[in-house]
């Protein structure tokens, strides 16, 4: 079980380190506080919950093995990371700095953080097919409900810890840069990221 655990542990934190949509959210919200980063981790980590929920109940499978329910869920999803990609070439982080702005006391709020973390990955069901790949790998057929459980802790337990640490990092960033010209730059980049991913989740 030590093995297996460490295999794991190894394969996760390789795959959460790697900037994705999740990391790139992470960072935007991070402009804005460290309590941002830290509420949109925690929705994060609640899809994460559902979609595994979903491969220890046997649903996965039958969203996956019916076509129309999973593009359905694809596009939607990626409709929504390219909206949220505009949103931040929009209004960029430097309403991290506007507290009069409506839109930026939307973007600083705690819940909004959260809602968009969540939002975020749930838009790729592909998590849902990496799920069902990569727990099989290390799961006990007469134990498969409770390795799932202690493995989805783990993967809860590296999520947690990467994206905290993005936040960490990306706070201090923003704080040092302030409101320079470079903000403008970190926000499209961050922006351009998510779209790329949204157009790979829609076309894959």
């Amino acid at each position: 079980m030590l093995e297996s655990t460490l295999q794991f542990l190894a394969i996760t934190l390789f795959l959460e380190v790697t900037p994705g949509p999740g990391v790139l959210f992470i960072l935007y919200q991070s402009a804005f506080s460290f309590r941002n980063a830290i509420a949109g981790t925690m929705g994060l980590l609640t899809s994460n919950i559902i979609w595994i929920s979903l491969v220890a109940a046997g649903l996965g499978l039958v969203l996956t093995q019916n076509p129309l329910v999973f593009n359905s869920l694809r596009y939607l999803g990626a409709a929504y990371l390219m909206y949220l990609a505009y949103q931040i070439m929009r209004y960029g982080i430097s309403t991290a700095h506007a507290p009069a702005n409506q839109q930026a006391q939307e973007y600083k709020s705690i819940w909004s953080s959260y809602r968009q973390g969540m939002l975020t990955s749930l838009a790729n069901p592909k998590a849902l097919l990496f799920f069902m790949a990569l727990f099989p790998q290390f799961t006990r057929p007469d134990y498969f409900v409770h390795d799932i459980v202690y493995f989805g802790a783990l993967k809860m337990l590296c999520l947690g810890t990467v994206m905290i640490s993005y936040g960490l990092m990306g706070r201090r960033l923003f704080n040092y840069i302030g409101q320079s010209s470079w903000s403008n730059v970190i926000s499209r980049a961050l922006g351009g990221g998510i779209m790329i991913a949204a157009i790979a989740i829609a076309r894959s």
